[in-house]
Parts: C-alpha cells; sequence; structure tokens
C-alpha cells in the first residue's frame, strides 16, 4: 500500500476499549497515517461525524450503546461520504453467526478482537488493497459480496444496471478527492 494512501487516511476509532483505541492513534500516525481520532461511544461517534470527514472506520461489536453491528449498519444507511468507506469491524468471540451479522451489516473487513497494533496496521492495510465496489439497495448497503473468481455467473445479472452500485472508482474519489 502506498504511502499516500496512508497519508490521505482519516480514520475514525469507534472501539469499545477507550485506552485501546487511544492507544492505537500515535501507532497509525507513525505508520503515516493522516489522522486518527477515537470515541467512546455513538453519541461521540455521531457528533464527531458531523464536524470532520472519516475515510475508514474501525468499529467493534461492544461500541456502547448502538453496539457495532448497528453502528455499522447505520453508517452504511447514511446519505454522506463516509457511508462508503471501508469499515473494519472487530468481534470478540467471533463464530459463523457473529461473521455473517457483520457481514450483513455492512462490514468492508472482519478481524477477531482484541487487536493489537501489527494487526490493526494490517488489517487497514489489507483493507485498502482489497477494497469492493459499495451495493446500494433496499435490502443491503455494503461492499459486493459476490466472489470474483471461478466460473462466470450464468444467470442474469440484475446489478449491473442498477444505478446503486458504487464502483471503486467513484468511492476513492470520495474517499480521497479527485486523484484518489
Amino acid at each position: 500500500m502506498s504511502d499516500d494512501m496512508f497519508a490521505k487516511l482519516s480514520i475514525l476509532l469507534a472501539l469499545s476499549n477507550s485506552q485501546t483505541a487511544e492507544a492505537f492513534k500515535p501507532i497509525l500516525r507513525s505508520k503515516g497515517v493522516g489522522r486518527a481520532v477515537a470515541v467512546t461511544s455513538n453519541i461521540d461517534a455521531l457528533a464527531i461525524l458531523k464536524e470532520m470527514n472519516f475515510n475508514m472506520l474501525v468499529v467493534d461489536d461492544g461500541f456502547p450503546n448502538l453496539g457495532g453491528y448497528d453502528f455499522c449498519r447505520f453508517i452504511r444507511l447514511t446519505n454522506v461520504d463516509v457511508s462508503v468507506a471501508p469499515i473494519i469491524l472487530g468481534i470478540h468471540g467471533p463464530d459463523q453467526q457473529s461473521v455473517l451479522k457483520a457481514r450483513d451489516a455492512g462490514a468492508s473487513k472482519i478481524v477477531a478482537m482484541p487487536l493489537t497494533g501489527q494487526s490493526l496496521i494490517k488489517a487497514v492495510s489489507s483493507t485498502l488493497s482489497e477494497m469492493k465496489p459499495i451495493v446500494q439497495t433496499s435490502s443491503y448497503n455494503g461492499p459486493d459480496r459476490r466472489r470474483q473468481a471461478g466460473k462466470p455467473w450464468a444467470k442474469a445479472e440484475r446489478r449491473k444496471i442498477q444505478s446503486k452500485l458504487i464502483t471503486l472508482d467513484k468511492q476513492r474519489r470520495v474517499m480521497f478527492g479527485a486523484k484518489g
């Protein structure tokens, strides 16, 4: 991942453990991330989202008030730039049900908690390199979950003509500006 993309990143750390979130800020900055802001609850997150623009979110499932899954789903349903930003959702004690719940909430990447500084940097880097178009429909808002490898889809393609598919180019323009 290019240093230029890291420098353009503005990451909202919405973690249930506020000390961990605060500890991640200097780690992210030392790796070249432009801005990292930690919040302690969904109420604080909503207030800061009104003031600042973020192009990546790191949320965990135990985030206070709404919870991480519902916060992720809420972000995807908003009509602001952050709705197309990658969301890394951390799960304490991941199992199949919680992973499916995170995926359905619109998480771009799902990681096991607790995170270390190194695992967070790796998650941020891989999330940027594996970005997918964003699908916005009445039943799902989040990254395109369709697999690219394998035999071609033989049935009618429903989403190619949908105006609600946000391409990677458009997503990068929204996240990083015109040159992305």
